[in-house]
């Protein structure tokens, strides 16, 4: 992400930006303390929110309004939670920043689990509480070869390289990720239009923004670092995408034919 004042004044690449103008960061969660539960950060976690949150309040304009939707996970909320409390100890005031709210299309990774659409973390309980040896329901031989390893790979994020590339049945496909990213973040619009903001600032996790910047820039950039931003600003429809040293400007994508967009719509709700 470019650094420089974000989510109010002028565009320095544009001009002054129009009535629908708005920003909205991705930003990955802090480190957890593990990937077998829905599990929170760890002290090193907490002090990745705070440092980006140092970074976030050089930047934000003194008359911006700030949303801070985030995912539904005990990581991604805490990360929120420390994130807004880093950018009052850095002086953004209070009225400035709104109550942190969560937003289902920016969950993490889902799985549907006998029927049921669940967080990933959820799978891997039911994983692991079936054991070996076991008759296997079709489900529990994709998610082995997901994450052979329900520690340490975990741990580390590789199952989502193979996420990334092999298709799958009972993985949230990685297009459909990506998708509901976009719709969360075009539904933003009105949302800060209604609450007289311009910026948000979204605690979700690194599948759905891998997904998302892959389908975005046309290449997989790798994992996210903990606290690594992807910077969209949007107007009238148009998209300007920055992530790493990539920039991209592209119309905001629509569900194709082949996806249900009123479940889309519905998201996890």
């Amino acid at each position: 992400m470019a650094d420089g004042t974000i989510g109010g004044g002028p565009d320095p690449g544009n001009g002054a930006r129009s009535a629908t103008a708005y920003e909205v960061v991705l930003l990955r969660h802090g480190e957890t303390l593990g990937y077998d539960g829905d599990h929170g950060l760890t002290p090193r976690g907490e002090e990745q929110a705070r440092a980006r949150g140092k970074v976030l309040a050089a930047g934000i304009a003194p008359s911006a309004r700030v949303l801070m939707p985030h995912a539904r996970t005990s990581r991604a909320t805490a990360t929120a939670v420390t994130l807004r409390a880093a950018l009052l100890a850095e002086g953004v005031d209070e009225s400035q920043l709104g109550e942190l709210y969560p937003e289902p299309h920016f969950d993490n990774l889902r799985f549907c689990l006998e029927g049921e659409v669940v967080d990933t973390s959820v799978a891997v309980g039911a994983r692991l509480a079936l054991g070996t040896g076991t008759p296997e329901p079709d489900w529990v031989r994709e998610y082995d070869r997901f994450d052979s390893d329900y520690a340490a790979v975990a741990a580390a994020g590789g199952p989502i390289e193979y996420w990334t590339h092999n298709p799958m049945l009972y993985f949230e496909p990685p297009q459909l990720a990506s998708l509901r990213t976009w719709l969360g973040i075009s539904a933003l619009g009105p949302a800060l239009a209604a609450a007289g903001a311009e910026l948000a600032l979204v605690c979700t996790h690194s599948a759905p923004m891998r997904a998302f910047a892959a389908t975005t820039l046309g290449e997989d950039l790798g994992e996210p670092e903990n606290l690594e931003p992807i910077r969209v600003r949007v107007e009238d429809g148009t998209a300007r995408v920055d992530y790493r040293d990539r920039t991209v400007t592209t119309r905001i994508p629509q569900p194709p034919a082949w996806f249900d967009r009123a479940w889309l719509d519905g998201y996890g709700r």
